[in-house]
């Protein structure tokens, strides 16, 4: 048997840095590849990355926020990341979502075996009558006997009205955490997808799999930066050019045995001649079907100490006379989740999805359109100055999670050419660990189709 040297190993292109193409690259690394990563900017993580603001300091370019549930990001983060640094990574929270004006409130208890506290987070909730508590179990004791697939593919609020659900369950509980999770209105967003979230966030027989995991940490320093020197790294180098060859693939004017695309799927088109596109036109077609939903993050620095009573609370967007004028979702507490580099004064971050309503908002305007909105729902009247804010509007943050979206699959016509993104078909929506997971899938894929099944 030939011993295995580096320059056996098997040489891979992995384009886009991004969590998918990360998970991708940390993946076939460990598995004994040699992974080249292209990455058109200079810092890795994609729609998840550290940016600097000359007043703000080291901020990310949007609020993240992952759940215990998440155990193939989880996995790979504790794999690559040293131990010192992981300590210290998130800001671990028990389940416990709570509105800022004090009229809803659910924890998951601290104590008891597992399905006891799954059964008391809802009965012991505030801001539901008994008879909202009982259809809520009802709902997430029939997707847990479905095994989280229940009935066909339909709108979230069909769903919900199907099981009943009152008025005030859908604006406090699954309205929240349909567009925190989705990205995409209730009326819109598919059913199946935000099952699968309920089921492996509320259902889970994973011990902490309801924890709220608050990145501690830039979200470069978190993860992302831990991965680049197991890999050769192009950063600035935007790839033009993917051509299937009888042996491997060319990336531009290098040659590799496989190749990890994982970039936006609005961008794979351009990488491929008029001839390769002909050649499996059903796959272009449906890159090109997707539509976008965006996000929006504020940061806010403030003159004098303000502090929230948890760390995120969620804010009363959508309900009420003033909805039309508030559009914060969900506040985040930055000197709670980042206690490593809080301050005296304030610093907040505002979470707003689906946020088309208030891109064209000059910044400053957002700012204190959405302190004005927390102080009101706080009941707090004095005034607290802005010292600085920065807003980040992601457009094309996640595809729109309708009902019946086609998703591509990772492999392609071409044997060693693979695709990995939050968009290809993992049964998530755009979040982190959907991305992972898709990486994931991918190197599986490629591997496979190399013939090089080990892990």
């Amino acid at each position: 048997m030939n011993p295995i040297t580096e320059a056996t190993k098997p040489k891979i292109a992995v384009i886009g840095a991004g969590w998918a193409g990360l998970a991708a690259a940390s993946e076939l690394s460990n598995r004994g590849c040699r992974v080249t990563l292209f990455e058109s900017s200079h810092t890795p993580g994609g729609r998840a990355r550290q940016v600097f603001d000359p007043a703000l300091g080291m901020i990310d370019n949007g609020q993240h926020l992952l759940l215990g549930a998440y155990q193939e990001t989880l996995r790979l983060m504790a794999r690559d990341v040293p131990k010192s640094v992981w300590e210290k990574a998130f800001t671990r929270l028990p389940l416990r979502l709570s509105s800022t004006d004090g009229q809803f409130r659910m924890s998951a208890p601290d104590f008891g075996p597992l399905w006891l506290k799954q059964a008391l987070t809802l009965w012991l909730a505030k801001g539901f009558t008994l008879k909202d508590k009982w259809l809520a179990t009802q709902l997430l004791r029939h997707l847990k006997s479905a095994n989280g697939v229940d009935g066909d593919e339909q709108t979230v609020t069909r769903w919900l009205k199907q099981h009943r659900q009152s008025e005030r369950l859908i604006a406090f509980l699954w309205e929240p955490l349909c567009l925190a999770t989705l990205n995409t209105d209730i009326d819109q967003a598919s059913a199946w997808l935000f099952q699968r979230i309920i089921f492996d966030a509320l259902l889970s027989q994973l011990d902490n799999a309801t924890d709220l995991l608050v990145p501690a940490l830039d979200l470069t320093g978190l993860w992302p930066e831990h991965v680049c020197p197991k890999v050769s790294t192009q950063f600035g180098h935007t790839v033009r050019a993917v051509t299937p060859l009888e042996k491997g693939v060319r990336v531009d004017d290098q040659v590799f045995e496989g190749c990890v695309i994982a970039i936006p799927a609005h961008g794979v088109t351009r990488l491929f001649d008029q001839s390769n596109q002909q050649s499996d036109p059903h796959l272009f077609d449906v890159l090109g079907g997707f539509e976008y939903r965006p996000i929006t993050t504020c940061y806010v620095a403030l003159d004098a100490p303000f502090g929230l009573e948890e760390p995120l609370l969620m804010m009363r967007h959508g309900h009420g006379s003033s909805a039309s004028t508030a559009p914060g979702q969900w506040v985040f507490d930055r000197n709670r989740c980042q206690p490593l580099s809080a301050t005296e004064n304030g610093r907040l971050a505002f979470v707003i999805s689906d946020s088309q309503a208030v891109l064209s908002m000059p910044q400053q305007d957002l700012a204190l359109s959405l302190m004005s909105q927390l102080t009101g729902e706080l009941g707090r009247h004095t005034p607290i100055g802005i010292v600085a804010s920065r807003s980040f509007h992601e457009k094309r943050a996640t595809f729109a999670a309708t009902p019946h979206q086609l998703r591509p699959r990772n492999a392609l016509a071409w044997q060693g050419i693979v695709l990995a993104g939050d968009w290809t078909d993992t049964g998530y929506p755009s979040v982190l660990e959907g991305a992972v997971r898709s990486g994931i899938s991918a190197t599986d894929c490629l591997l496979a189709q190399l013939g090089k099944t080990n892990r």
